[in-house]
């Protein structure tokens, strides 16, 4: 029996683009074969088609990652594309809105592929044709409105061109951390392709898809990365450099708004998942919750609770630090994830310790009156507390026993 020969990486992308022609991962694909097989313009087209049909159809980041590549090989696609991201998702914009959907796939063109596909030179030839086929339905415009893109559409034209101007893209392979816990805040990441793991202590807070932003937290606050961001497939992805993102932020209060709220979401989210605290409630009753959190970003030194006060705020450290001292003596220190004052809060008796930051740290805080109306409308949320307190305050009269965990 004869041996049917295996295909090349360039045919095997083009029928991957066959049977998938309304998937961006296909048009990659192909981009990045042709482009290693020699044929330069035709990658470039491929990537100008995957770029178009991102902006007509709401991938922004994706539509961004084409242009600045295209722009860096020097194809005057590349700026041309960029400058129509610009227009499109800006502020004010009448083609973009806050109910506006992302364009479903386009109906594909079905494209046959000739059966006998041997030289190099036709499996080419069948790739122009599926660019003449395949690219007009995949750059169609949407029919309606598109959604605002939150970093784009918080700026008027000229400050989203300037900011899409310093974004890089770049690739990063499946299972690669993109940042880690403890580094500094260089960068805001806009996830263009692919998707990426969440991950604080090896707990996994979820996961983001093409799209999404992330680093804000720390940027937002100042502080050093408090989790981990790991690639689950191949991704590409936008970086932005923090001082751009701030200089802009300062010229445009409303990205500074929109910066705040995304970070404040993505912490209130973050806490429902880990925090023992909130173990008990439900995902609706979750969200309840979450509305009475405000977010405070203190400098080092500031104090939290006073020894011998009744507290008046219970306190989750989001980013950064907190020490925590009794009689003068530091008798703990809290990372991300920690809550404090509920022990007082609850049982009305003045706390044990000074909790103070003890670097720039960003927290959530919810007031006395605020976690009275919580647990009121909750009670299981009351129990839980009221457990924990006992546990904690078994611990504190062991010396702080535990105090990694410690709540005062």
């Amino acid at each position: 029996m004869p041996v049917t020969p295996p295909r090349s990486p360039l045919l095997t992308a083009l029928h991957k683009l066959a049977a998938r022609p309304t998937e961006h991962g296909a048009w990659l694909a192909l981009a990045a074969q042709l482009a290693a097989s020699g044929y330069a313009e035709d990658a470039e087209r491929a990537l100008w088609i995957v770029g178009q049909s991102g902006v007509q159809g709401g991938q922004v980041a994706l539509a961004v990652a084409c242009g600045r590549l295209l722009a860096q090989r020097g194809n005057v696609r590349g700026p041309e594309l960029l400058e129509e991201v610009a227009v499109t998702y800006c502020q004010g914009s009448a083609l973009v809105s806050e109910d506006g959907l992302p364009a479903p796939h386009a109906e594909a063109v079905p494209l046959d592929l000739p059966a006998d596909l041997a030289s190099e030179q036709e499996q080419v030839a069948a790739v122009r044709t599926a660019f003449e086929l395949l690219g007009p339905v995949a750059t169609r415009p949407a029919p309606g409105k598109l959604p605002l893109a939150p970093l784009l559409s918080a700026l008027p034209v000229g400050g989203a061109r300037a900011l899409v101007g310093v974004m890089s893209a770049r690739s990063v392979r499946a299972g690669e951390v993109i940042v880690d816990v403890g580094q500094p805040a260089a960068s805001l990441y806009w996830l263009a392709y692919g998707s990426v793991a969440v991950l604080r202590d090896g707990v996994r807070l979820g996961e983001l898809h093409g799209g999404a932003f992330f680093g804000e937290i720390a940027l937002v606050g100042g502080t050093s990365r408090t989790a981990q961001v790991v690639a689950r497939t191949d991704v590409w992805l936008l970086e932005i450099p923090a001082r751009a993102v701030e200089a802009a932020a300062q010229r445009h209060p409303q990205l500074a708004e929109v910066l705040a709220a995304h970070a404040k979401a993505r912490l209130l989210a973050n806490l429902m998942r880990t925090s023992e605290l909130f173990a008990a409630l439900g995902t609706k009753e979750r969200a309840a919750v979450l509305d009475k959190f405000t977010t405070q970003i203190v400098d080092a030194g500031a104090q939290l609770i006073h020894e011998g006060q009744v507290g008046s705020h219970l306190w989750v450290v989001v980013a950064g630090r907190c020490d925590v001292s009794s009689a003068g003596a530091e008798v703990a220190r809290l990372g991300p994830g920690a809550a404090v004052g509920e022990i007082s809060l609850v049982s009305g008796k003045p706390a044990v310790a000074d909790v103070f930051a003890a670097e720039r740290t960003v927290l959530l805080c919810l007031a006395r009156e605020d976690f009275h109306a919580v647990v009121a409308a909750h009670p299981e949320l009351l129990a839980r507390v009221e457990s924990l307190v006992v546990a904690r305050e078994e611990q504190n009269r062991a010396l702080f026993h535990d105090a990694s965990d410690l709540l005062v």
